[in-house]
């Protein structure tokens, strides 16, 4: 199975998404993900341990029975040998699958707000979504990546305390096609 697909299915990708930083047991990634059934997360455990995307932290005897706990073994990430051969369809799908879990994550936070408060408040929740566009050459492009990665990288290791929420950033680059005018 190409790592692509490993990851980025719909299934897959939640999984990889609940387990950084934790070990968990299936029934815990089954209390996270209460919209998929407790045999698709074995299923889908299995497939994860055989291309080494997640690892066994430990197993013990519950009851009888071995329950395991899981946590990753790599970050989920594909590298430019991962996605050298794949074709302009499967990217299409690929990038689909990670938009609906985008979608997902957005539309929970929202329905959340909603019964916890009445409405969201995205002001005070510091959420937003926007397009920028502007020029930029590779070389610029590159430098901006690396400026945003390290300003991430300040705020990566910050824990759950001081009133600090979990956030997800969403950022997705892409030359546009200028209408008569040639992209690179």
């Amino acid at each position: 199975m190409k790592k692509a697909d490993l990851i980025l299915h719909p299934v897959r990708f939640r999984i990889l998404q609940t387990l950084p930083g934790e070990t968990l047991t299936t029934q815990d990634l089954a209390d996270r993900l209460p919209d998929v059934p407790k045999s698709s997360i074995y299923r889908h455990l299995k497939l994860l341990l055989e291309g080494d995307m997640i690892t066994v932290a430990e197993a013990r005897l519950v009851n009888g029975i071995q329950e395991k706990t899981y946590q990753l073994a790599q970050r989920p990430y594909l590298n430019a040998d991962d996605i050298a051969n794949i074709t302009a369809a499967e990217h299409t799908q690929y990038f689909t699958t990670y938009m609906m879990n985008v979608l997902r994550e957005f539309a929970d936070y929202l329905e959340t707000a909603e019964v916890e408060t009445g409405s969201p408040d995205l002001l005070a929740d510091r959420v937003g979504y926007t397009e920028v566009l502007l020029y930029a050459s590779p070389e610029e492009m590159d430098v901006l990546g690396a400026d945003l990665n390290a300003a991430f990288a300040k705020l990566a290791t910050n824990g759950p305390e001081n009133g600090r929420a979990k956030r997800k950033f969403v950022i997705i680059g892409h030359p546009l096609k200028e209408k008569g005018k040639e992209t690179t």
